[in-house]
């Protein structure tokens, strides 16, 4: 990569401007502050510095520049951060591909495999013949990349072959599978009269993906990471999978990707609001309507934590980044929406304002679309905040009035519970009392029994394992930002030792001492991303080798401050517990250590400011 398109795009994109096209920003002075878009708050504590070109948040210490805030708002590596901000900037990226690491090359065979998909969906006539008959436009249809794993055992593994990927990095990507049976040719979408008429694999490893209609998902940077097939029709005898996914791999998780997001989140953002759809039609069909701010929840997972155990923000927490405002547009059977009423839990439990949209008839919004897309705007103007939706339902299953209090305890309660502004809540006991016909009194003494058992049922779960000793110190979401100083620190110090520098030592023994006992974790949490960490290290401080040590020293102080903040926040949490637990000792201990670490932070703000 040019050494200098780091300093470039700095150059171009004032931090201000970028931070502001993600949350509001008030002036302060010579900054800028806005509620933190990383932790829930009421109050601004959220600093941008357009002198400094970097933004700090009081409330959780998050802080970095316009690379670093890319990276923790949409959830990317810094190659992805780079990418969209090279796009925005309109610097030129290139690459030296000798020195990527095996993440690089992961994403290199995703992007030859979209490639090969698209390249078949040309040769085939049957592909193109079912696309069209969906509604899908040949211009619709290249802008979301889709593609046709043809039948076949191996078409994709031979030519990612001929391209020199080895099989381990193929298998890898989640594109193919070894083979441990002679049944094996039974999975993925092939039925026993079908298995007849194909050659056996000749190898150890066959193509995942056959007979499919292909859907790169793609991270929010647009790069492919993962694919999700939908069965050919002269396939799909109703015992194979309808729709295939790619397995977790390195590049995927699917508790972390959302299908489409990367090509909606701009209309969330200037719209303020998100629609979520199931498949992968559904949001190609909408956005060919016009309806750009669609997501998919197909091929993906949604959760009700807006962290994962690394860390990383998730697919529903990246969609509320952008906006607190959804809409829910699943099908219309059954299992749709038991699917929307689950994902509306989700987002509540996250802050979400949630709406449903009810779509009658047994179709679904890629229907309505083909059908006529007044149809699918009509269901979208309808659609209705979770708790009115689900009282609707309640009282339209139950024409016995004796059972509606236990349907309303059972499927509206648990919704109205999670719902964090009591003015909303006032609103819609009002709402249950008058068109359920019971007391504004009843309703409220049963959504406080549902609220206690609902908050039992979560402490519960938290200290689950843990009776006998002191509460365990929760995971810290934010955690990620101490990484992101970790990575430039040792990314930058191996470049050092790759110099030969003669400071190298001594300032891995700084890192050394300022870590303690946290040394060998933090170690081995940066060598299986050290490819990325080099990557990064090489874009900020390669063409700078001059003034390495001036960098190292700011760096230094920024990492002991960020390891100093990390200690003293466990060691007042250690305090609260032992407290509330009465155990003097524990107490006397901890207020010591806090007293300590106060002391140790005092310094090294004094250190920075001589700097």
């Amino acid at each position: 990569m040019n050494r200098t398109a780091v300093e470039e795009i700095k150059a171009r994109i004032p931090i201000e401007d970028l931070i502001g096209q993600y949350v509001k920003l008030e002036k302060a002075g010579k900054s800028f502050k806005a509620r933190c878009p990383f932790h829930n708050e009421k109050s601004a504590s959220f600093f941008v510095s357009p002198d400094r070109g970097g933004y700090y948040c009081f409330g959780c210490n998050a802080k970095g520049d316009i690379f670093t805030f890319v990276e923790q708002f949409e959830g990317l590596d810094f190659r992805g951060a780079l990418k969209i901000l090279a796009e925005r900037a309109g610097v030129q990226l290139t690459y030296d591909q000798k020195a990527d690491g095996e993440k690089d090359r992961l994403f290199q065979v995703m992007e030859d495999a979209a490639k090969y998909f698209e390249a078949m969906y040309e040769k085939s006539k049957e592909a193109q013949e079912y696309v069209k008959s969906r509604g899908i436009t040949d211009e619709t249809r290249k802008a979301f990349r889709i593609g046709l794993a043809p039948e076949g055992w191996q078409n994709l593994a031979d030519y990612l072959r001929a391209k020199k990927y080895p099989d381990a990095l193929i298998e890898k990507a989640g594109l193919i599978k070894q083979r441990e049976t002679r049944d094996s040719r039974l999975e993925t979408g092939n039925t026993v009269s079908q298995v007849s008429s194909l050659k056996s694999p000749v190898s150890g490893f066959y193509d995942r993906f056959r007979g499919r209609i292909m859907f790169p998902i793609s991270d929010s940077s647009g790069r492919v990471i993962a694919f999700s097939g939908r069965i050919l029709p002269k396939l799909d005898d109703g015992k194979a999978a309808k729709y295939l996914n790619s397995p977790d791999t390195p590049l995927y998780d699917k508790s972390l990707v959302l299908y489409g997001l990367d090509k909606a989140k701009g209309e969330i953002r200037r719209l303020n609001y998100s629609i979520m759809v199931e498949g992968q039609m559904d949001l190609v069909m909408s956005h060919q309507a016009g309806i750009k701010n669609t997501v998919a929840s197909s091929g993906t997972a949604l959760t009700d934590e807006a962290f994962n155990e690394n860390g990383a923000i998730s697919n529903l927490g990246l969609v509320r980044r952008l906006s607190p405002n959804v809409i829910i547009a699943f099908d219309s059977d059954a299992a749709g929406r038991k699917a929307a009423l689950r994902a509306a839990g989700i987002g509540l439990s996250l802050g979400m304002d949630v709406k449903i949209a009810d779509i009658v008839g047994g179709k679904d919004p890629a229907d309505l679309v083909k059908e006529d897309v007044n149809k699918w705007r009509d269901a979208l103007k309808g659609a209705k905040p979770i708790v009115e939706f689900e009282l609707g339902n309640v009282l339209r299953d139950n024409p016995d009035a004796r059972k509606v209090p236990r349907a309303l305890k059972d499927r509206v309660f648990p919704f109205l519970a999670r719902m964090d502004s009591q003015m909303d809540k006032s609103h819609f006991v009002k709402m249950i009392a008058d068109e359920a016909h019971i007391a504004e009194d009843a309703v409220w003494q049963d959504l406080r029994a549902t609220e206690k058992q609902l908050k039992e049922g979560a402490e519960g779960q938290r200290v689950k394992g843990t009776e006998g000793n002191p509460s365990p110190i929760t995971h810290n979401p934010m955690s990620q930002h101490i990484d992101l100083v970790e990575r430039r620190l040792f990314g930058l110090l191996s470049l050092m030792e790759a110099a030969k520098s003669a400071q190298a030592d001594h300032y891995r023994t700084e890192i050394k001492k300022i870590s303690g006992d946290s040394y060998e974790e933090r170690q081995k949490r940066i060598e299986p991303v050290m490819g990325d960490v080099l990557f990064e290290a090489e874009a900020f401080f390669g063409g700078d080798q001059a003034h390495w040590e001036r960098h190292m020293e700011e760096l230094l102080i920024n990492f002991e401050e960020d390891v100093v903040n990390e200690e003293l926040m466990k060691a007042m949490q250690g305090l609260r517990v032992a407290e509330k637990e009465g155990r003097q000792d524990d107490m006397n201990e901890f207020a010591k250590k806090c007293q300590a670490l106060s002391i140790r932070k005092a310094e090294v703000g004094k250190r920075r400011r001589m700097k």
